[in-house]
């Protein structure tokens, strides 16, 4: 089978299943169950048998101090163990000397000092990197102990966010950015178990900090979510990825596979963050006008109502009759507890917050700080939020705060009882009835309208600045060798060294093929949630798809009035010039309207693609090929209708077969390269302003001159290599060629009194022949149908790999920190 014939046969194939897309898909997932347990049977005939091992994800629930859930999916499983008894002596989220700069300057926080000891004298202490342009964040150190909330305040420009992602590993390496320092999670434990232990003493063991693992929760500025969704919805597939990854983790260290009810999961943190009354509503998307809420009697509404009828029946009816959950779209608090509850799924070390009260009023902002600190304190791990003029009440929240200043200086950090008596010893007293937040940041405040105040203000900083690093390093707390850090991470190493021997020797050739059979395994698992979740995001659009569905109808309807000369039963010779302007248009119509929706919807989730891949939920590849497969059957489905009403109403010579596989694929295509511009754009703004310009100029250079094409001008190099990337310019020559190719003209149409009449407006067209002459005239006389549409298709998967490569390349890639447990 040649390349045009399997690439023809897909669309005629999708002509006869695309009425019954639901159910083809609903078929597909459910076949999925059966292909995964055959694997398994495979793996047992290799001998590889594996041991199913549940795990009580009861246990994940606030107050339980038994079962360290995270600690059992590391370690493969098993009954609950008793948790060791953490110390807040030295355990928790630990940075020293991290700095952010725009060049490399292993600088520490010793070295900032001696700028003020010796008075900007740079020789010696560090040269050029004592300048403040240098740095966006300057080196500092801390520590928020486990339950703990940490807020980081300070003007606007004063590396808020910076701080924090450099914390939580996120930096991008795009930026061109500097790190230094290092960033680790101690973990102190009271060994009680051990017979003859002393209480007081502390064991402490250093880990370094990943994303990838979900080991950090990163809540950013803005929220991201499939708002097509629910909140259920969107739990159960975060826990199901997780509890995917979990079981990869295990499967390449040799463990048990485990057993995890996302489901259960879900519910959990639905009901613990105050979301079960709306768990059955739609996300809905914040930027439309209405926020998802149905508005009226409408087909849309209707269509939402038997939705929900649906998912009632399918769910027993009483999950899915809450308060609120009939319809309508998340309020701001919502939607950010439901980022809060995603965000905690991973069972994280250490919670961050970027802005967690952005777009909430007062009210709602402290109920969100109040959560993130319930939180904190109910799961014992340290959180850190950035802050932007917090209320009295929202500062009376955090057990600790760090104070920054413009570049990144570091004025202050510790607890939050003892700041006002620390400023007041150092001159700078609080008045009374002040909020202590609002005085603190109007300390590192610089005021740009005035130059003599500017100056004084930031000689003011600088002593700040100068005071608190002075005071720390004076007391030793930055200085300290973490000797019991460096040998409990060193023993750790050599255990894990041991460790992987002992598996390496234990490795047979049945265990790489069961290694092998449970990543692929896992693989079609992840595929099909990803598919299962693009279906409904695009099914449960009613509103996009019926405006697509009556857009593909009118305008078929309205192109065969514009070219009333296009029927059977008028004149060939004097329509062709309709009839190529006919087909033009109707390839640029339906392709315009698949590369936007493809451009939008995609750029769309990006957000929540670029969150699940920083986690390594799954792989671009996967994500691309459950899209491609949700949406380029829909996008067929809308091009089928225009084809065939376009064929109805007009009397176009082309078969209707060959006029859907043409559109078809040229839709397929058109997607494809939407999928290529989307995998590189970061929002739906920059997509757009990157797809319609590159659209416009396939446009313009795919476009036919129904005038004639003179053989002796050659186009330009750029022309040259524009138009074959162009899919409206293959689309339209295919379409030309099948339409003109072998048609012949009423000779009673060709007298020379009719020619004469018609060359003002038909150009050199008034003189062909017949349909082939016509093709000649228009530079496609050795065009072959069959020969274009295998280039189109091959267009297609060029696309397609593109996307693939925008993807995995443009995907999160981040600055990491030293990890090394030597001191600095």
């Amino acid at each position: 089978m040649t390349v045009y014939e399997a690439t023809t046969a897909l669309p005629t194939t999708l002509l006869a299943a695309l009425l019954l897309y639901p159910l083809l898909y609903l078929a597909l997932v459910d076949a999925m169950i059966p292909l995964v347990a055959a694997l398994v049977c495979l793996a047992v005939a290799a001998g590889a048998a594996e041991e199913e091992v549940a795990v009580e994800s009861a246990a994940e629930a606030p107050g339980d101090g038994n079962y360290d859930a995270a600690a059992a999916r590391r370690d493969g499983a098993g009954p609950p163990r008793p948790r060791s008894k953490r110390s807040s002596a030295g355990g928790g989220l630990r940075w020293r000397d991290l700095g952010v700069s725009l060049e490399h300057c292993p600088h520490t926080t010793s070295q900032a000092l001696d700028r003020y000891l010796y008075k900007g004298d740079a020789e010696g202490v560090g040269g050029g990197c004592l300048d403040d342009s240098v740095w966006i964040l300057h080196p500092c150190s801390g520590h928020v102990p486990h339950g703990s909330l940490c807020g980081i305040l300070g003007p606007s420009g004063a590396g808020k966010s910076t701080l924090l992602a450099a914390l939580g590993g996120t930096t991008p390496r795009r930026a061109g950015l500097h790190l230094t320092g290092s960033v680790w999670y101690a973990e102190c434990a009271v060994e009680l178990e051990e017979p003859g232990a002393d209480a007081n003493a502390t064991q402490c063991r250093r880990h370094p900090l990943s994303p990838g693992e979900g080991d950090v929760a990163m809540l950013t500025q803005h929220d991201h979510f499939f708002d097509m969704l629910t909140p259920r919805e969107s739990l159960e597939f975060a826990a199901f990825l997780e509890s995917q990854k979990q079981n990869a983790k295990s499967g390449a260290n040799g463990g048990k596979r485990i057993t995890v009810d996302h489901k259960a999961i879900a519910e959990r943190k639905l009901a613990s963050l105050g979301l079960s009354d709306v768990a059955d509503r739609k996300i809905g998307d914040r930027t439309s006008l209405d926020g998802g809420r149905s508005t009226g009697l409408s087909l849309d509404g209707v269509l939402n109502h038997l939705g929900s009828l649906w998912s009632s029946r399918r769910r027993g009816g009483a999950r899915s009759r809450s308060r609120n959950g009939g319809g309508g779209g998340l309020s701001g608090g919502e939607r950010r507890r439901l980022s809060v509850a995603l965000e905690l799924v991973t069972e994280p070390k250490v919670f961050l917050a970027d802005e967690p009260t952005t777009g909430l009023d007062s009210s709602q902002a402290e109920k969100v700080v109040q959560l993130i600190a319930k939180l904190a304190k109910e799961r014992d791990v340290p959180s850190v939020c950035t802050l932007h003029q917090p209320k009295s009440s929202i500062y009376k929240l955090l057990d600790q705060f760090v104070l920054l200043g413009p570049g990144g200086k570091m004025c202050y950090a510790g607890e939050r009882e003892g700041a006002i008596e620390y400023f007041g010893k150092i001159g700078y007293e609080c008045p009374r009835d002040t909020n202590p937040a609002e005085y603190f940041i109007d300390l590192v405040t610089v005021d740009t309208d005035d130059p003599a105040q500017a100056v004084a203000d930031k000689a003011r900083i600088d002593f700040l600045h100068h005071q608190f690093l002075e005071s720390c390093i004076a007391g030793g707390e930055w200085l300290s060798s973490s000797s019991d850090d460096r040998s409990t991470e060193q023993s750790t190493r050599m255990e894990t060294s041991v460790t992987s021997a002992m598996i390496g020797r234990r490795t047979f050739a049945f265990d790489l093929i069961r290694m092998k059979i449970r990543k692929v395994s896992d693989s079609i698992r992840r595929f099909g949630a990803l598919l299962k979740r693009s279906f409904r995001q695009n099914i449960r659009n009613n509103r996009i798809v019926m405006l697509r569905l009556a857009a593909s109808v009118v305008q078929a309807g309205l192109f065969a009035a514009i070219f009333p000369s296009v029927q059977d039963n008028k004149s060939l010779s004097k329509s062709i010039a309709d009839r190529v302007a006919l087909l033009t248009f109707g390839v640029v119509n339906m392709s315009i309207m698949s590369l936007m929706k493809t451009l939008n919807l995609f750029a769309k989730e990006r957000g929540v693609v670029l969150r699940e891949q920083m986690r390594s939920s799954y792989t671009s590849l996967e994500y691309l090929l459950a899209k491609v497969l949700a949406e380029i059957p829909l996008d067929s489905f809308f091009a089928l209708l225009f084809a065939t009403v376009l064929k109805r109403l007009t009397g176009l010579r082309t078969s209707m077969l060959t006029l859907i596989k043409t559109y078809c694929l040229m839709t397929v295509s058109s997607a494809s390269l939407g999928f290529a511009v989307g995998s590189i754009a970061s929002s739906v703004e920059s997509a757009m302003s990157l797809g319609i310009p590159i659209i416009i100029i396939f446009m313009v250079v795919g476009i036919l001159n129904p005038s004639g094409v003179d053989p002796s001008e050659q186009p330009n190099q750029v022309l040259r290599l524009l138009k074959p990337l162009s899919p409206i310019k293959w689309a339209i020559e295919a379409l030309v060629t099948s339409e003109f190719r072998g048609m012949v003209f009423d000779q009673r149409d060709r007298d020379w009194m009719g020619t004469l009449r018609d060359l003002p407006k038909m150009g050199g067209l008034a003189m062909v022949r017949d349909g082939d002459d016509v093709l000649s005239n228009l530079g496609l006389s050795e065009a072959e149908y069959s020969n274009i549409m295998q280039n189109l298709a091959i267009l297609s998967g060029a696309y397609l790999l593109m996307s693939w490569l925008g993807l995995s390349y443009f995907g999160p890639s981040f600055i990491t920190t030293d990890t090394s447990t030597e001191d600095i």
